[in-house]
């Protein structure tokens, strides 16, 4: 019985050593640049390159850039839903190390064209 008590007791002790210890991080609210930029300037860099690339190229989003580019982990555009909004944004997630952001991206490429009738 002793011996059982002893095999419990480390299987409980080590289930949150098992534990993903992914942190995430909202880009979406108003201060997290201004945070990660005071936590962790590294991947506050990286942050802002790829908020700078979306921008130039929003389908850099869909592609394996962010891997290639950032070494980006889990990376997850939801493709099939587009917010309605005026650009249109799709939500993006990727896992830099054991962080895992979210964001908007802002897809300039998606905005329709006005063509006259005929």
């Amino acid at each position: 019985m002793r011996r059982f008590a002893t095999v419990i007791l480390a299987l409980v002790v080590s289930i949150p050593a098992m534990a993903d210890e992914t942190t995430f991080i909202d880009l979406r609210t108003p201060q997290a640049l201004e945070n990660l930029k005071r936590q962790n300037p590294a991947h506050f860099e990286k942050i802002r390159q790829i908020l700078a690339g979306l921008e130039e190229k929003p389908e850099r989003a869909e592609g394996d850039w962010l891997q290639a580019t950032f070494d980006a982990h889990d990376i997850d555009l939801t493709r099939m839903i587009v917010k309605t909004s005026y650009p249109p944004k799709q939500l993006l997630s990727f896992r830099l190390e054991q962080v895992r952001y979210t964001l908007y991206v802002v897809r300039r490429d998606m905005v329709g064209q006005f063509e006259p009738l005929r």
